[in-house]
């Protein structure tokens, strides 16, 4: 059986500044806008927002309870060709960053941000690797 990550979605408190903090500071198209979703145009899985409010009608009420304040329960990467270029321009746009790139030991240069309702977000490149013997 073949896995894939198919869609990444965030669910949100208030979807209208989510969606324009996406489209006009990070840059990403609106592909879709639906009641209580939105899903942009990007490479690989699809990325969206959806509404919070919306998570009882989908999983009912004994299943939608909020996450405690400033706790992280997750992550998202995006890729890009040149995270250093990339952070010039969202942080040129007002994206709160949460530092400056960095090689990782995983392999990447990244760096993080979080977005209006404490998302936290990672852009990254794959750094060169050395050939792995006997892998």
């Amino acid at each position: 059986m073949l896995w894939y990550v198919g869609y990444v979605v965030l669910f949100v408190d208030d979807l209208d500044p989510l969606i324009e903090f996406y489209a006009k500071k990070v840059g990403f198209p609106v592909r879709l806008r639906a009641e209580g979703y939105a899903e942009f145009a990007v490479e690989g899985a699809k990325f969206a927002l959806l509404a919070r409010s919306r998570m009882t009608e989908i999983l009912g009420k004994e299943h939608t309870a909020s996450p405690s304040p400033n706790a992280h329960q997750s992550a998202v990467t995006m890729l890009v060709d040149d995270v250093d270029r990339t952070f010039r321009e969202l942080s040129s746009r007002g994206v709160p960053f949460l530092g400056s790139p960095a090689d990782r030991p995983w392999g990447q240069r990244s760096v993080f941000f979080r977005d209006p309702e404490g998302h936290l977000i990672e852009i990254a490149t794959n750094l060169p690797r050395p050939e792995r013997m006997g892998v």
